[in-house]
């Protein structure tokens, strides 16, 4: 049947046989090769079927592969493949499938800022809120060590061990609280990218979930880093208020850093979470000059230093239900990749963050995309040079000696009723 699809301008070439790694195991399956009169080849059954050229996986295995090995390690996920499907992959393919899954969603989220306000882009059904609430910070991954390190105490401990870890900037947007605390319409984003260009992604990112015309308020929750003290959410939704607050969770860890678990400790983050910050400060005041010169005195000065540089973001005043990022970074990406001892390459470590927060956001994977479709840029501009050499004149056949499987100059494949793996050795000359 599909014979009869194909364009007459092709002929036939060969038989070639292919196995592909499914869920329900390995396949085998003979296909018809055949050539445009510009060269290009075609597996015709393959390009209709949606199998991809030279790659091992079908899709129903990739996803698989993908989610499994966001939660497990890779080795263990090619054993939980073999044991499902009697098909052995290796923990490098798994990593492969890693890495293209989190190119896929990156690229899916570079194509929608792109096309940002341009008319034809569809619109999936997506939120439509007032307020919508942002917690975005830091999480450190570390990297692997190089190949060429000696593995001994001194190596290791040199002090000019810089670039060991990675530092990526990840994001959550959600649209309130139900009656049991939980974020509703949870939106994860993670970027190793410089703060210029996070900012436009992480808006396209929002806008996959969010109408962003209706938000009229966007309530802000960070450290305070640099980064995150000089955001750019305005570009997001460029008519809402943007109100920045003080993550609870790093005043609190900063406050019992200086005075420990105690009455005092209390106190002070009382007088902060009540905004009473004349006397809170005059609180520090007092407590930093009787205290004697050394590391207690020093923490005291670190604290007041930090709240007095923040003391807008503190007087904000925003829901005190914010400031669970650190718990965030702890579930969705920590848990995952901060395993102890584990390293990762640059490349691995935000594909794998990039398909753990897509999953938590409760969004499907992304099936990868066709290679081998019948009219892609590269077929086409082969096709328009074929057309431009027979308008010229100057097209000749081209010799396709040293080609391998490609048959000697001026000679016609043999196709006859004999068995399949006999096709492909036999010429007529």
């Amino acid at each position: 049947m599909l014979a009869g699809q194909v364009p007459k301008e092709w002929r036939f070439k060969e038989y070639r046989k292919r196995t592909i790694i499914t869920l329900a195991g390995y396949i085998t399956y003979l296909r018809r090769i055949y050539l445009e009169p510009s060269g290009i080849s075609h597996a015709y059954l393959d390009e209709v079927l949606g199998i991809r050229t030279r790659k091992q996986l079908a899709p129903d295995a990739f996803l698989w592969i993908a989610k499994m090995a966001a939660d497990i390690s890779f080795r263990k996920t090619a054993k939980a493949f073999y044991e499902r499907t009697g098909a052995k992959i290796s923990h490098w393919l798994v990593m492969q499938v890693i890495h293209e899954e989190g190119a896929l969603i990156l690229q899916e989220l570079y194509d929608r800022a792109k096309a940002k306000g341009q008319p034809g882009l569809t619109e999936p059904l997506r939120f439509s809120a007032d307020e919508l609430y942002v917690e975005y910070d830091g999480i450190h991954i570390s990297l692997q060590k190089p190949t060429h390190e000696q593995k001994n105490l001194k190596q290791r401990n040199r002090p000019n061990q810089k670039g060991r870890s990675i530092e990526l900037k990840s994001a959550v947007a959600y649209m309130g609280k139900d009656d049991k605390r939980r974020r509703v319409g949870v939106a994860h984003f993670v970027s190793d990218e410089a703060p210029a260009y996070f900012w436009p992604l992480l808006g396209a990112r929002i806008s996959q979930e969010y109408v962003l015309e209706d938000i009229a308020t966007i309530y802000a929750s960070h450290d305070a880093a640099g980064w995150c003290k000089n955001n750019q959410l305005d570009i997001i939704a460029p008519a809402a208020e943007v109100i920045c607050q003080l993550d609870a969770f790093h005043v609190n860890r900063a406050i019992r850093k200086a005075f420990g678990i105690g009455k005092k400790a209390s106190y002070v983050i009382g007088l902060v979470y009540a905004r009473r910050m004349k006397q809170l400060f005059k609180v520090l005041e007092r407590t930093v000059a009787s205290a004697k010169k050394g590391h207690k005195r020093d923490r005291y000065l670190a604290l007041r230093d930090y709240l007095k540089s923040n003391v807008s973001l503190i007087e904000r005043g925003l829901p005190h239900s914010m400031g669970t990022m650190e718990g965030t970074n702890a579930h969705v990406y920590a848990a995952r990749m901060k395993i102890w001892g584990g390293g990762w390459s640059r490349k691995g470590a935000l594909a794998m963050a990039l398909v753990r927060s897509w999953a938590a956001s409760g969004k499907d994977l992304i099936a990868p995309k066709l290679d081998n479709v019948l009219f892609d840029d590269v077929q086409q501009l082969k096709r328009q040079e074929y057309e431009e050499s027979l308008l010229d004149g100057t097209w000749s056949a081209p010799r396709t000696e040293g080609a391998g499987w490609e048959p000697p100059q001026g000679s016609i494949v043999l196709c006859t009723h004999m068995a399949p793996e006999m096709y492909g050795w036999l010429y007529y000359s």
